[in-house]
């Protein structure tokens, strides 16, 4: 299997798992919808709800899955954002329209950060080495400048394993 499959593999069960949290973390609006963005996009999912109030609210999801040890929990309690992924994000999020920040940490817990409600001035930045494309096995590093977004900034919590699950069942 390729590394382009696997993105595109990676995409499909993180867009299914992300969806099936919004529709238990937005239960109490109506008519929610979840559309699916082309995997080049700039944000994994374009969606809207009516709230309780009767309005109809926008929203966009960019959606990252990782994985962090007890120990690396523990020095890294963070959601880490390249500054450079949420200036693509924020280009191709309209006036009005919120943008949330989807982290699925260990196939366990989803933590949701509406980035329209941060303060980026006071967000710790610095810059983090990483493989440039993640699940390209022969991938270079690079060093890029990152948000640490703090896990106890969400703006909701929920496990999420049931929905990993439930994709796990539905492939297979």
């Amino acid at each position: 299997m390729t590394w382009m499959k696997n993105i595109e593999e990676q995409e499909n069960k993180d867009r299914y798992v992300a969806s099936e949290c919004l529709k238990w973390l937005m239960r109490k609006g109506t008519d929610l919808k979840i559309n699916p963005t082309e995997i080049t996009d700039y944000v994994d999912l374009n969606c809207s709800i009516i709230n309780t109030k009767g309005k109809k609210v926008p929203f966009n999801v960019e959606i990252k899955e990782r994985f962090k040890d007890k120990e690396q929990l523990k020095k890294y309690p963070n959601a880490e954002l390249k500054e450079a992924k949420l200036k693509r994000m924020k280009s191709e999020t309209p006036e009005g329209t919120s943008l949330l920040y989807m982290v699925l940490l260990n196939r366990e817990k989803c933590l949701v950060f509406n980035l329209s409600k941060l303060d980026f001035n006071k967000i710790e930045k610095k810059n983090w080495r990483i493989k440039r494309t993640q699940l390209n096995p022969n991938s270079d590093y690079v060093t890029v400048p990152t948000y640490f977004i703090p896990y106890s900034m969400a703006d909701a919590t929920m496990d999420c394993s049931n929905f990993f699950n439930q994709y796990e069942l539905e492939i297979n």
